[in-house]
């Protein structure tokens, strides 16, 4: 995988932490490792691919202590999968995911 830090319009954070995904792709939610993140996006970390394609998917993330992923908390992520490699010799998964954030919420700015 080529390195897009010289493409990223924001820093990114280091997070190593557990979360969870509901993709139209698959019948059921499954877990995955959010590697870092920014305010606009994720590297996930997974052992199934996800479609790159303009489908919104849901990261939960897992409780801080625990890792416990709860499908029911309203806080979840909502964003668009850029992209979608395979990769050898990663954290928890075998496939490594970009991620654009979407905001759900009303911009103030333009009401």
């Amino acid at each position: 995988m080529s390195d897009n830090s010289e493409n990223r319009k924001y820093p990114r954070s280091a997070s190593l932490r557990r979360c969870g995904i509901i993709s139209p792709a698959y019948d059921s939610p499954f877990p995955a490792r959010i590697i870092n993140h920014s305010a606009y996006g994720l590297l996930l970390e997974l052992d199934y691919p996800l479609p790159v394609e303009d489908v919104l998917i849901k990261v939960f993330p897992g409780d801080e202590a625990t890792g416990a992923i709860d499908y029911e908390r309203p806080d979840f992520m909502v964003g668009m999968v850029r992209w979608c490699n395979q990769q050898m010799g990663g954290w928890s998964g075998m496939y490594q995911a970009g991620v654009e954030l979407i905001s759900l919420k009303p911009r103030k700015d333009i009401i």
